[in-house]
Order: C-alpha cells, then sequence, then structure tokens
C-alpha cells in the first residue's frame, strides 16, 4: 500500500464569503510546507465509581492552527498578501500592476478562506479541508544567504476530512521567484548599505476563544485583534547613527524592496518605528554587529497604516 508524500501532495486556497461557507474557487498554491492541522484534547474526569479504572473520556474544544511556509514572488504573493491584509487598490491600465496592501483598517476586514490539503498518492486520495481560516501572524527573515519565503501562522474554524475537492478544477497559480540577493533597504527614508539581515513579524493576535453552544466544540469565528509589527535590524558597527536613534527614542522608517525586473517585485514599508535601545558587547575578535530590535506603529504616516506592502506584476488578479 502506497504511503502519502508530500511531493505528491497539493495546497488549495479559496476566499469565503463568510466564516463558515466553504470556498468555490480554488487555487492550487506554491508552497514549502504547510503544517495546518487539528487537534483536540481529551478531558479525564473525576467521577468516582467504586473501583480505581478510569471512565471514558470526553472530548474537548477542537484547536485548528499551523505554519505554512511560503516561497516569496510576485504573482502567487499576491494571494497570501489578500488573506493576510484584506483586498488591494491595484492600479495599472496594463502590465505591470501596482498592488498595494495596507493594514489596520476595521472597515475593510481581513476576508476568511478556505485552505485544502491533497493527498493525491493514496489508493483512495483524501481531502482535509479546513474552513474560516485566518493568518494570525507572517514572518520573514530578510538577507540571510537562504531562500526567501514567509511563514503564515494560520488558525481555522473546522476541519473536514473527505474524499473529493471543494473545487474539481481549481487554477494552478504561477509563481515569479523573488530572492535575498535582490533585496535593497532603506532606513529613515535612505538606502542603507550596511545592514546584514531584517527580521520582522506583523501579528493579528486573532481571538481563538471564540467557541460556542451546538458547534461541536468548534469556534463561532475568528475576530481580529490589534496588531503588532516588530523585528530586528542587524548592521554592521561601523559608526553611532543607528545606535543614536534608539538611544533618543528617535522615529525611523523601514523599506525592504525585493525587485527581480520592472514587472516583479515586492516592497515591505514600516513607515514609522521606534528602536530598542540595545548597545553592542564585544564577544570576541571578529566584526562587530550591531542588533536593534524595533516596533512598528501608526500615528501620523502618509501612508496611513503601520504595515504596507506594494507587489507589482503581470496580473490585474480578480
Amino acid at each position: 500500500m502506497a504511503q502519502a508524500t508530500g511531493a505528491a501532495s497539493k495546497v488549495l486556497l479559496g476566499f469565503q464569503a463568510d466564516a463558515t461557507t466553504v470556498a468555490t474557487d480554488g487555487f492550487v498554491m506554491p508552497v514549502n510546507k504547510s503544517n495546518l492541522k487539528s487537534n483536540r484534547n481529551q478531558i479525564t474526569p473525576a467521577t468516582i465509581r467504586g473501583n480505581l479504572n478510569p471512565t471514558e473520556p470526553s472530548d474537548g474544544n477542537l484547536s485548528v492552527s499551523g505554519g505554512i511556509d511560503i516561497p516569496v514572488d510576485s504573482i502567487a504573493m499576491w494571494y497570501w498578501l489578500k488573506a493576510a491584509f484584506g483586498a488591494p487598490t491595484t492600479t495599472g491600465a496594463g502590465s505591470p500592476f501596482t498592488h498595494v496592501f495596507k493594514a489596520g483598517d476595521p472597515l475593510a476586514p481581513r476576508p476568511y478562506f478556505t485552505i485544502e490539503h491533497q493527498f493525491l498518492d493514496l489508493a483512495i486520495p483524501e481531502y482535509f479541508l479546513y474552513t474560516g481560516c485566518k493568518i494570525n501572524s507572517m514572518s520573514l527573515s530578510m538577507g540571510a544567504d537562504a531562500e526567501l519565503v514567509a511563514t503564515l501562522n494560520t488558525v481555522a474554524i473546522s476541519e473536514t476530512p473527505g474524499i473529493s475537492s471543494f473545487d474539481a478544477a481549481p487554477t494552478t497559480v504561477t509563481m515569479s521567484r523573488l530572492k535575498n540577493n535582490q533585496m535593497t533597504l532603506k532606513e529613515g527614508g535612505s538606502a542603507i548599505a550596511n545592514a546584514k539581515t531584517l527580521d520582522c513579524t506583523i501579528s493579528w493576535n486573532c481571538d481563538t476563544d471564540q467557541y460556542v453552544i451546538g458547534g461541536g466544540g468548534s469556534l463561532g469565528s475568528v475576530p481580529d485583534g490589534v496588531m503588532t509589527a516588530e523585528g530586528n535590524l542587524s548592521s554592521l558597527f561601523q559608526d553611532m547613527s543607528l545606535l543614536t536613534k534608539a538611544m533618543n527614542s528617535t522615529e525611523s522608517s523601514l523599506e525592504a524592496t525585493f525587485s527581480a525586473s520592472a514587472s516583479s517585485s515586492l516592497a515591505l514599508k514600516f513607515p514609522e518605528i521606534k528602536y530598542t535601545r540595545n548597545s553592542p558587547g564585544i564577544e570576541g575578535p571578529k566584526g562587530i554587529v550591531v542588533n536593534l530590535p524595533y516596533g512598528a506603529y501608526y500615528d501620523n504616516a502618509v501612508e496611513g497604516t503601520s504595515v504596507q506592502a506594494t507587489l507589482i506584476n503581470t496580473e490585474a488578479h480578480a
């Protein structure tokens, strides 16, 4: 009997009209891995029956969560950014198109979406359907000597195994890969040439405690919380410019851009940040590095957001 393999599996994404209605249009997404899965605690009763044997346990609430690692690119990333931020503002009469995603608008709620894991090399293919999904956080490590990937920590309302897909004829999404060696970085609005790496984690702090009576131990909804956006900038210790900003709690900004061509790029901007004071030590004879944690926020930036993602590609998208 054949064992299922990750190489022969597929991940489908589809956007839902509400929290519980399964998507109708599916998109086969390129992913490095998806650990979205369910678990449920067993509740051990404290019942006394006159003997020492345990009584039958009962089921607790269902929890569905996990990380999805995706390659960063300029085409498939549109779908994940829509899931993370909501629908973008798109401009361009023809290719290339510019899609601007902004965070933090409660009147433009982020969509629920469907994820499906397809295990296609089993004798009878199996399909695990996850509905009411939301991205709880998105993390990127940028500038390193590694593949450029984003980790999407995802939560969902339900998991349903089955033997057929929610979309029998899904659309396969193409890629236009972006790479760490295509990265440029602006700090405070100006290009910076001595940065080593930039890490960021954008969290929507979803409320995953909204279990409802009659839901069979499942969540009724997954409301968004107040966002946090934070990370770390690592740079060569060549002068005091960054440290002085941290010491004086001076407002600055960060903008990382990955550009493969005029029609394939991604820019991730934090218009307002402050660094945490963190002086360098002498760890040995090698070059000294400054590591400055930062936090992003929105006060009065012209972008009107704490985080802005600008994607340029060849597709208008729907």
